[in-house]
């Protein structure tokens, strides 16, 4: 994140000579503050016994380490496949495995066969 810097505004020089107490951020400084509230002044809190809706990964939170923040992030960025495509996927997985099983075996048991006959 890149930071902003603010940029001051010069101040243009008045017939006084009131340049510096005229400046933005003078003038920002010399506003009134609001009154603090007082403690008793009627504080509500939050009801401890209602139910807060919680995220079901906020007990990551409390490890902090930053690539536990950006793991979440990127996994929310995931488009993930729906039912279908998954069902699908898996049985083009399947078949596959097993068409390569098949092959590997066919050529683990020619070569066997050729070692059998060549020394024994």
């Amino acid at each position: 994140m890149a930071r902003t810097t603010r940029r001051r505004t010069p101040a243009s020089p008045s017939a006084s000579g009131e340049a510096a107490a005229e400046s933005p951020r003078r003038v920002r400084e010399n506003l009134p503050r609001p009154a603090p509230t007082p403690v008793a002044a009627g504080i509500t809190r939050a009801d401890p016994l209602a139910k807060k809706k919680r995220h079901p990964l906020s007990f990551l939170r409390r490890l902090q380490p930053r690539y536990v923040a950006e793991v979440l992030a990127e996994l929310r960025k995931v488009t993930w496949p729906s039912f279908d495509e998954t069902r699908y996927l898996t049985i083009v997985v399947a078949i596959v495995a097993t068409v390569v099983g098949l092959i590997l075996g066919g050529v683990d048991l020619f070569f066997g066969w050729i070692i059998e006959k060549l020394f024994f």
